[in-house]
């Protein structure tokens, strides 16, 4: 990476370009992404934009180059980012993570004594450090109707990077507003790549389409009705990955009911 500085802009695009802009990002989201997650994100963007697929999709390869190309350049930021996050530090009043140089290691005393290792029984391997736990939310919830995801995070059942994993899990399983709308023959792919680029900043893909005049609101709503459908519950994340069992994800379910049945419309 050179040693230009990278501003938060340039980070949020290349997230919005491989998770899409239906997510919040933010700067808690570029602390708790790793690399594993990128890695899902681009290998499924790259199979929806790699000019081979012109031939099976009838699309313009010159459009789907560019698009490929979008997206190779935002996997490779956000890797080179997450490869090495101890040369960045986060400046929040400049919004820049700038590179700064790795701290020179202290020199050992002259006369300093090696630490005294702990003692292991024969041929066993020693145990690594737990690394620390995550902090779980203590405030206040909400006074508003919440969704499972945000409940969860907020009675201090999950952390925040357990929250974002599952966010992101949720919608590289789910279909994109672009791709409902070319199979309903509402969009071309032409029409996707105008929309790709002509986002403004923060702005979602649906917004953008319909400000172009290429979507309705009636469509986009039948379109994210559809994407809804079709992606799996949050709540299977933490049941795939041990977090919750079963009976524990029931009983909250039903106290975010309870909450939100306070702060009806």
């Amino acid at each position: 990476m050179s040693d230009t500085a990278v501003s938060r802009q340039d980070l949020f695009k290349a997230c919005e370009s491989l998770f899409g802009t239906d997510i919040d990002v933010s700067v808690e989201f570029l602390r708790y992404l790793k690399p594993a997650g990128v890695k899902a994100a681009y290998r499924k963007k790259a199979m929806e934009t790699h000019p081979d697929r012109a031939v099976v999709t009838s699309g313009r390869a010159d459009l789907l180059t560019d698009r490929f190309k979008e997206i190779s350049l935002a996997y490779k930021l956000l890797l080179e980012f997450l490869s090495a996050p101890w040369k960045y530090s986060l400046d929040e009043k400049g919004a820049l993570y700038q590179r700064r140089s790795a701290p020179r290691r202290a020199e050992p005393a002259a006369q300093a004594r090696p630490a005294a290792r702990p003692e292991t029984f024969a041929g066993a391997r020693k145990t690594p450090p737990r690394p620390p736990a995550e902090p779980m939310y203590s405030g206040r919830m909400p006074m508003r109707r919440l969704l499972l995801g945000q409940y969860l995070y907020y009675s201090g059942h999950i952390s925040l990077s357990q929250l974002i994993r599952a966010i992101v899990w949720q919608r590289l399983q789910r279909p994109s507003v672009g791709a409902i709308g070319v199979s309903w023959d509402w969009l071309a792919g032409s029409d996707v790549l105008a929309i790709l680029r002509g986002r403004r900043y923060g702005e979602k893909f649906g917004e953008c389409a319909i400000r172009m005049g290429l979507l309705s609101r009636h469509q986009l709503a039948r379109i994210l009705e559809k994407q809804k459908a079709a992606q799996p519950q949050i709540g299977r994340f933490f049941l795939e990955e041990k977090i919750l069992s079963s009976g524990r994800l029931f009983k909250l379910i039903v106290d975010m009911k309870m909450h939100n049945k306070k702060y009806w419309m």
